[in-house]
């Protein structure tokens, strides 16, 4: 593998599963035993598992993915919109700043990747990318921390289909019901008891909104919002921030509404509601637009 992902895939991945809630290790050996994390070398997402093997599965460009989002996310956020109102129509150039503009590319060629089927070992020269040991304190370790927490979410919803015994494939609702239950089975893995305050809790619940703001982004690119075998992916996104964070105003909603509203404008749509009281009613209207899209889609489909 060529890819610089290599260093976090190499050991790092494998053990976010332990390392994002050790609190929990005396559950380790009864809980988290007995399967296998294979890597493949290929671009296209993948992160599944088989319950009945007890294998999971992630691919590099699945990490990859989830790296530029992080450094993409990350940058945009702090360098533009935290600290910010929206109380009133605000315009936010992304080209503004060198740093964001050059995360903002990285992650469009990432998008991009998956969109094409790339199936490509490269990286973009003169590009952010993962180094093995990060400066303390800089954009790559963040975006290594955040995509750590990231896979480590992910890896736990797919643990969670084998410690659930799903079946997979079994399409409809049944299938709906499995995804939101892996959903907030690793939710709690991360956060149960954990005050809302605690740095730790932030930390681990960016990382939950960065996975699913994430299938969320490439769904709007991509055109396929879920709906079928997952959840939309946008009510993913709302569901476990109610459930965890309430109607409370939290740092992770604002992060949430910002890179939503982001995608939301590259990918040709356009809010409706421009003006909120905070950012948890910022988050809920793109949601609840989002909803009536599909709503809308569904009854145009039916007409046919």
């Amino acid at each position: 593998m060529k890819s610089p992902i290599r260093f976090l895939m190499d050991k790092n991945v494998g053990d976010s599963v332990f390392r994002i809630a050790p609190e929990r290790e005396k559950e380790f050996s009864t809980t988290l035993t007995n399967f296998d994390l294979i890597y493949s070398n290929e671009r296209p997402w993948k992160f599944c598992a088989n319950p009945k093997t007890r294998e999971v599965f992630a691919s590099r460009g699945a990490v990859e993915l989830i790296w530029c989002a992080s450094m993409a996310h990350l940058l945009f956020y702090e360098k533009l919109i935290q600290g910010k109102r929206f109380d009133k129509p605000t315009t936010i150039d992304p080209q503004s700043d060198p740093l964001v503009r050059n995360a903002l590319e990285l992650l469009r060629w990432a998008l991009n990747c998956q969109l094409t089927g790339d199936n490509l070992d490269d990286w973009p020269s003169k590009m952010p990318k993962p180094v093995e040991t990060p400066t303390q304190g800089s954009y790559e370790e963040y975006a290594n921390e955040l995509c750590l927490v990231s896979c480590a979410f992910l890896l736990h919803h797919e643990l969670a289909h084998i410690r659930n015994h799903h079946i997979p494939g079994v399409g409809g609702d049944w299938s709906l019901s499995q995804e939101k239950e892996a959903d907030i089975a690793a939710a709690e893995w991360m956060l149960d008891g954990i005050e809302k305050t605690d740095p730790k809790f932030v930390k681990r619940m960016l990382g939950i909104v960065q996975a699913l703001l994430l299938t969320t982004a490439f769904g709007l690119y991509a055109g396929n919002l879920g709906g079928k075998n997952h959840p939309f992916s946008y009510d993913r996104l709302s569901s476990l921030v109610s459930r965890f964070l309430g109607y409370s105003s939290h740092d992770t909603k604002a992060f949430a509404f910002a890179v939503l509203a982001l995608h939301f404008k590259n990918s040709k749509r356009h809010l409706i509601k421009t003006q909120f009281s905070d950012f948890a009613e910022a988050l809920e209207a793109v949601c609840d637009q989002l909803a009536n899209e599909m709503q809308t889609k569904i009854k145009a489909a039916g007409h046919d």
